[in-house]
């Protein structure tokens, strides 16, 4: 549910009471982040359990909202805060048929792989994942990820439900050129591509298709609209955002590019990119049960990349579903592929239809 300011989601809190069994998953807008201190400080005194996100922005229906929040009342089987390796998990395997994992993570950490590595090696592919990248609109680095016991970053909030979700992911970019080999990376750093700078082999393909000359101040004016795709069997690249260069001219991405592997520099339209939120809509709706709750994870730099146009986006989505979407602007989406391996998208609609009570 969508609230515009702090006063409505205290009222909101105030009528329905929370049962000890359950949470409040909280997604916060970028611009309404300063009230969280208020707001976490009144669901503590009222002995509320919640976890949440900062997002650049929510997704309400057909609408991007800069502001306000999104609370949805949940009953995890299980919930926990998770860093680099350590996670505490005792669950029954067995427990988790039909279950599924809601994930916040930080979107610009650099340990970001290593987290949802983690989650992973502990609960496999016994449920299936969604989520999204927590961040600011600024693409600037710092806490994002709350719960009852403080504001943090470099960390990951996993919340498992008993409800089977049904999931679509779509990116609509193309091939343009590669492959190429990733000879050195490291974590979201991207160092060297066939045994060469990376900046400057992703330079010279940039300048020969667009017509430009590629300098470190406009790198994301062009990086936003030619992504990485790391290279599937089935070409259905694994999209990776290039955001920034470093101090040294080396490449930072939203997660990691694995090193040894294959890389494509990738290029959209606006066309292809409505193309594909249209499927996963079509996708996820003829596949639906009868109630269901959906959850959107939109790419930040998608809605960057579409600007006026992303709103018909959400509105190709929201027209093929009988229940209002909510979700969030993400910086990287999570989603389970067939197999149940969790996957970090990039530059992605992920878009979960969880079941359950309206």
């Amino acid at each position: 549910m969508y609230f515009k300011t702090i006063s409505e989601v205290l009222n909101y809190i105030e009528s329905q009471p929370v049962l000890v069994s359950e949470q409040l998953m909280i997604m916060v807008a970028d611009k309404s982040s300063w009230h969280l201190k208020e707001l976490r400080d009144y669901l503590n005194y009222k002995n509320v359990k919640f976890f949440g996100g900062i997002y650049a922005g929510l997704l309400v229906g057909h609408k991007l909202k800069p502001e306000g929040f999104i609370i949805l009342k949940i009953q995890p089987i299980y919930s926990c805060l998770v860093l680099p390796y350590m996670m505490r998990c005792n669950l029954d395997m067995q427990s988790l048929q039909n279950a599924t994992a809601i994930v916040m993570v930080d979107g610009l950490s650099g340990k970001m792989q290593d987290l949802t590595d983690t989650i992973y090696g502990k609960l496999g592919n016994n449920v299936k994942y969604v989520g999204g990248g927590a961040g600011f609109y600024d693409l600037k680095h710092r806490p994002c990820i709350f719960d009852n016991r403080g504001l943090y970053e470099d960390v990951l909030y996993v919340a498992i439900v008993k409800s089977e979700v049904k999931l679509a992911v779509k990116h609509g970019w193309n091939r343009l050129e590669g492959p190429f080999y990733v000879s050195k990376s490291e974590g979201n750093i991207l160092y060297e591509l066939d045994n060469d700078s990376a900046f400057e082999v992703y330079k010279h393909v940039i300048e020969d298709a667009e017509g430009i000359t590629l300098c470190k101040e406009d790198f994301f004016v062009y990086a936003k609209e030619h992504p990485f795709g790391i290279a599937q069997p089935d070409k259905n690249d694994i999209v990776r955002d290039p955001i920034m260069l470093n101090e040294n001219n080396e490449i930072i991405g939203v997660a990691s590019i694995p090193q040894g592997s294959d890389v494509y520099v990738l290029k959209g339209d606006m066309n292809t990119l409505l193309s594909s939120s249209l499927k996963i809509a079509e996708e996820c709706a003829a596949i639906a049960p009868a109630v269901y709750i959906p959850m959107l994870f939109d790419c930040i730099s998608r809605a960057m990349f579409m600007e006026k146009r992303f709103e018909e986006e959400l509105k190709n989505i929201q027209a093929k579903l009988k229940y209002p979407v909510e979700g969030a602007l993400s910086i990287g989406e999570i989603a389970s592929k067939s197999d149940g391996q969790l996957v970090i998208h990039n530059k992605s609609t992920v878009l979960g239809l969880l079941t359950g009570n309206k």
